[in-house]
């Protein structure tokens, strides 16, 4: 395992502990082959695409952490400099990628921020 260090001016603020929960890390380091770490822009991204969803998708309305799923799926398959990591993972326009949200706008102002204000960018 390898730790991360973290900021406390992260937006999602309860994911910045720069290191897994240890009752958790015992199921998954055994059950699971990969794990990322993201930028802020990347689960606001998330957010912004269940919240303004193409053509009949039903809305979603996400925190930071329930979205950021989403936003690296997007991320990863749109981001050219990301070709390695989706190679590796094995993942194409093909796949199937099965995301959770948990989260509603538990922060409404900074949900406010992030999806109308443009708080972390991702261009």
């Amino acid at each position: 395992m390898r730790l991360k260090s973290s900021s406390s001016a992260n937006c999602i603020c309860c994911l910045a502990c720069g290191e897994p929960c240890t009752i958790g890390w015992e199921v998954l380091r055994d059950y699971a082959d990969n794990f990322v770490s993201i930028p802020d822009y990347v689960a606001a991204k998330g957010m912004r695409i269940l919240g303004n969803p193409m053509e009949d998708d039903p809305k979603v309305i996400s925190g930071e952490s329930g979205a950021a799923t989403l936003g690296f799926a997007a991320e990863l398959m749109e981001n050219e400099s990301l070709d390695w990591l989706r190679e590796q993972l094995q993942i194409t326009a093909d796949s199937q990628i099965l995301c959770f949200s948990t989260e509603g706008d538990t922060d409404k102002e900074n949900y406010r921020r992030i999806v109308w204000d443009g708080l972390h960018p991702s261009f």
